[in-house]
């Protein structure tokens, strides 16, 4: 099974053991009356089902799983991960999520490695991909001008970085 991360349990919400969540899917509605996978802060998983999905604003949503009945049992999923099975998201040829590109090989226009992404995230203007080799570190936007390619089967991007972009890493 091809699980795949798509938010994190942020809180709770009310007394019936309603979860807030940000979610980073286009349709979260695909979600109801499927089983999510959540891993816990502690480490420990566990199996849900989710019964009702409800925009809250931004990405920030409310989920509602047929197993949690209270707000006590809803405190113990508190900065718990969510992953779900990839095929359930609907994905359309070419779409892809943004954890998609992490461990990606990173590259300038000239073929210059510059490194790994090793986290994406993001914004209110855009999405950012952090990547990193062993000294250096570039937070790159994914929007043009900087992102020229995206290639899954050849697990590369290329970028074009300006001034000041790549930093040299602090080391402790």
């Amino acid at each position: 099974m091809n699980l795949v991360t798509i938010g994190k349990i942020s809180g709770t919400h009310h007394l019936k053991g309603v979860v807030k969540s940000n979610l980073n899917i286009s349709d979260p509605n695909v979600l109801i009356n499927e089983k999510v996978l959540i891993i816990k802060a502690t480490g420990e998983k566990i199996i849900l089902t989710v019964t009702k999905v409800s925009r809250l604003v931004g990405e920030k949503y409310t989920i509602e799983f047929s197993e949690i009945k209270n707000k006590t049992e809803a405190n113990i999923l508190h900065n718990g991960i969510i992953k779900v099975n990839r095929n359930i998201l609907g994905l359309a040829e070419g779409e892809y999520l943004l954890q998609d590109l992490l461990e990606m090989k990173v590259f300038l226009e000239d073929d210059t490695f510059i490194g790994t992404v090793t986290e994406v995230f993001d914004t209110a203007a855009h999405d950012i991909i952090v990547v990193t080799d062993d000294d250096y570190e570039a937070m790159i936007p994914k929007i043009e001008p900087f992102i020229k390619d995206i290639n899954f089967s050849e697990n590369k991007i290329v970028v074009d970085l300006w001034e000041g972009m790549r930093e040299l890493k602090i080391k402790k």
